[in-house]
């Protein structure tokens, strides 16, 4: 069941609002860049620019826009397929939120179209079914949390579909299992008196409750501890492993180019960049503009190219890193250096004075 946004664009001001009926062509254009890899004629003028938003008095965006531009999503296109990890990078402000409140119909573009196993979810009916497979965790989830029991709080929206009892009991016993929580210490318990890590594990059971076919994250690790970092993106990959489409939204690189197939970037609500991690990563010098980084590893290997160390243009994690410098320096030295799979442990490497010492780690 793929998600498809065909020249998506998106304004939070009603005088754009009320330009959805006309041909794009009669929308001034922003004049910003294409998005990595397009060309100008990919990209169909869609926003207006300051000066013709001043000239209709139109209001500010809810948040994020700079001051004058009433378009929040600027002509968006591209295919999120069954079974990928996508992540979505960008600035504050640029549309990370926005654009992934239209995959299950919770707001609807002010031109173009976003379809769901091919079908328009702007109809009401495909909105609804779209929104019982495509499951939506906000930031700080634990902050919806609203029920008596935690029970009753996971079986919200099982409920809400017209499940029967039985039904909705399996569910809540199953979501449960599958964020790590046991069902006969915590069902009867209010989520209130939960830590803060299980109570966002609950707001994540109460969206697996309704079993969607694809997770929607915005930023779900923000403000945990390093562990609780850790044990949540651990859950989503198992998640996504056990056949879940996963989207997540992420400020954090490294978490980015660890977990994801592709990675899509926008920059005030254009399509900047699209491709797999190596493909958006090396594009170092052109994210650093717009204020976005690269993994921290990467940012270390594209420091020693810089500096001259003959690294080639892969992208590094910590340990093909460390492979790689290791496989430098043995060519340097003329001595075996053994690495194990992680690059942890090197060996018999020349120190000086004609002596064999272990490297330190």
């Amino acid at each position: 069941m793929p998600i498809a946004f065909e020249q998506v664009s998106y304004s939070y001001s009603a005088p754009a609002k009320k330009k959805r009926g006309k041909k794009a062509a009669e929308i001034p254009a922003v004049g910003d860049a294409p998005a990595l890899g397009q060309t100008d004629a990919d990209i169909a003028p869609c926003a207006a620019d300051a000066t013709n938003a001043a000239a209709s008095n139109a209001p500010r965006p809810l948040w994020g826009n700079p001051e004058g531009k009433t378009w929040a999503l600027c002509n968006i296109t591209f295919t999120l397929e069954d079974g990928e990890f996508l992540g979505i990078a960008g600035h504050t402000g640029s549309g990370k939120s926005t654009l992934i409140q239209h995959m299950n119909g919770l707001i609807h573009p002010t031109s173009g179209r976003v379809l769901v196993d091919g079908v328009d979810i702007a109809d009401k009916k495909a909105a609804a079914a779209a929104r019982s497979n495509v499951g939506v965790v906000f930031q700080y989830p634990e902050h919806q949390l609203f029920a008596a029991t935690v029970y009753d709080d996971v079986a919200f929206g099982p409920r809400n579909m017209g499940l029967g009892s039985d039904e909705v009991d399996a569910r809540v016993r199953e979501s449960l299992a599958q964020v790590s929580l046991d069902f006969d210490d915590i069902c009867d318990k209010s989520p209130f008196e939960l830590s803060g890590g299980q109570q966002r594990r609950v707001a994540f059971a109460g969206v697996l409750a309704m079993r969607p076919t694809k997770l929607i994250l915005d930023e779900p690790v923000a403000g945990l501890d390093p562990a609780a970092r850790n044990d949540f993106l651990k859950l989503i990959s198992e998640l996504h492993e056990g056949g879940l489409t996963v989207v997540m939204v992420s400020h954090t690189m490294d978490d980015l180019a660890r977990y994801c197939d592709r990675i899509l970037v926008l920059k005030e609500g254009l399509l900047f960049a699209l491709g797999t991690p190596e493909e958006v990563f090396s594009r170092a010098s052109e994210l650093r503009e717009i204020g976005l980084g690269v993994p921290s590893a990467q940012k270390l290997a594209n420091d020693l190219k810089d500096a001259g160390i003959g690294l080639n243009g892969r992208l590094y994690d910590t340990a093909s890193l460390a492979d790689a410098l290791a496989a430098l320096y043995r060519g340097a030295e003329g001595k075996p250096v053994s690495l194990d799979g992680e690059g942890e442990t090197r060996t018999a490497a020349r120190t000086g004075g004609g002596k064999e010492e272990p490297c330190p780690k």
